[in-house]
């Protein structure tokens, strides 16, 4: 029993040390560089390419409000001149235009 109860004492010192050693160490501004991935999937089993870079032409005066991933496919969502919005939709693999929705305000 006096065996158990020192093992445990020393446990808890000891997890109180590394506790206090993490807080120490995240306030004196300790960072660390995180390696960047090799490969990441967008689906399981999809590990993702290199590919070269893509020109999206955006129509005039739009601004890009958010970006979904859909599959292997991107639909981009830009904020148009009086509330005509567009849903650009783009080819991943390839980076080129599949099409596109004009959203009109209703009248």
């Amino acid at each position: 029993m006096k065996i158990a109860v020192v093992v445990m004492g020393v446990m808890i010192v000891v997890g109180l040390a590394v506790i206090a050693a993490t807080i120490v160490g995240r306030l004196g501004g300790k960072t660390e560089e995180l390696e960047p991935a090799v490969t990441m999937s967008l689906a399981p089993g999809a590990p993702l390419t290199t590919f070269d870079p893509a020109t999206v032409p955006l129509p005039a005066g739009s601004r890009l409000q958010q970006i979904v991933p859909a599959g292997d496919r991107l639909v981009l969502h830009l904020a148009g001149e009086g509330g005509r919005d567009v849903l650009m939709v783009l080819d991943m693999a390839g980076g080129r235009v599949l099409g596109s929705f004009l959203l009109e305000p209703a009248q």
